[in-house]
């Protein structure tokens, strides 16, 4: 059960952008054109991929810069194989396909704020596509069995809107103008334009998942201090907010999944709470090594990734959890002074 939330968390855990400089200018690439705009550098690229990657998206606190980092997922050797530098923009979310192709959503790109997707091959050697299209401020993404694509996004549609979203040095994080009528975005296989969307009663959508049966969920930002869960059950438009117990009622909700038996995770202040009945009361929680998660993926072994915005004063990381271990085995080291925003597990 969640207990303690973190005082350095208010309002926003969307990924963040530049440290109260704004948008870095640039604008956003058009949908399904390479992103000459968004050219990224890659460095440390390894010889040899190892079968499973682990990707890490991080802010640099300091300079509101946005690295995605890459590492052997289950070797024994932790370092970052390589990392990969966006701009403009700032790298707010990640997923990835059958294919192991990365997908990597980018903030306060473009005019208000807004975003765009550009997709990897595996290693974030070579960028492949761009979606530019029907999205405003990307945080996060999923696929359903039919391979639909589902883009949670932190703002709403119309142009007048601002997506603009901000952190300071101590990591406090916030959303500035704007609606904040956050969406999910649903894009068919294949296309880089959206056929529908969810909304209400979303505010600001931080983050998606879909479980077997192709619910939707969503950490949403509620824009006080009792963040929650919504769930758009398979097939409907219409969300509802799960109601949890046994959790504190002025929360923080980082991230959300689900596990091999379909029971919901939601990382909830300083702990990752699994309902096996996506809501009620947890049967169970992850403390230790857990401190504001804001990235939960789970490995092809059921091992769980949680990547932390802040285990100590200036550091994020991410953590290692095998199959009913209630200790991480292993931790995954990014520069000082970077949080961890977003993780994900893909094949090369």
């Amino acid at each position: 059960m969640s207990i303690a939330r973190p005082s350095i968390l208010l309002t926003t855990s969307l990924a963040l952008a530049a440290l109260g400089i704004g948008a870095c200018g640039g604008a956003v690439p058009d949908g399904g054109a390479p992103a000459q705009a968004a050219q990224s550098r890659v460095t440390g690229l390894a010889a040899r991929l190892p079968r499973e990657i682990l990707y890490a998206a991080t802010l640099d606190w300091n300079t509101g810069a946005g690295t995605v980092f890459y590492y052997d997922a289950y070797g024994t050797k932790t370092p970052a194989l390589g990392s990969l530098s966006i701009d403009p923009g700032y790298p707010n979310g990640l997923w990835t396909d059958s294919k192991g192709d990365v997908y990597v959503a980018v903030v306060n790109a473009g005019s208000n704020g807004r975003g765009y997707i550009n997709v990897y091959t595996p290693g974030l050697r070579k960028l492949l596509r761009t979606y530019g299209s029907g999205i405003d401020g990307p945080s996060g993404g999923a696929f359903d069995r039919a391979g639909n694509m589902y883009v949670s996004n932190v703002c709403g549609m119309a142009p007048s809107m601002s997506c603009y979203v901000f952190a300071d040095p101590r990591g406090k994080r916030r959303r500035e103008g704007g609606s904040t009528a956050g969406y999910v975005a649903i894009f068919p296989p294949g296309s880089t334009q959206p056929s529908s969307d969810l909304q209400g009663p979303i505010n600001i959508a931080v983050g998606v998942a879909l479980d077997a049966k192709q619910n939707v969920f969503l950490a949403d930002n509620t824009g006080g201090y009792a963040w929650n869960v919504i769930e758009f059950p398979a097939g409907s438009t219409q969300g509802k907010v799960l109601t949890f117990r046994d959790v504190p009622k002025d929360r923080w909700v980082g991230a959300v999944t689900v596990d091999s038996k379909d029971a919901l995770l939601a990382s909830v202040d300083s702990a990752i709470d699994f309902f096996p009945r996506d809501h009620g009361k947890p049967a169970r929680s992850l403390t230790h090594g857990v401190y504001a998660a804001d990235g939960l993926a789970y490995g092809p072994d059921g091992t769980l990734f949680a990547g932390n915005y802040e285990f100590e004063q200036n550091e994020g990381n991410v953590v290692a959890f095998p199959p009913g271990a209630s200790a991480p085995a292993r931790s995954f080291a990014v520069p000082y002074n970077n949080g961890v925003i977003s993780v994900t597990i893909g094949r090369r």
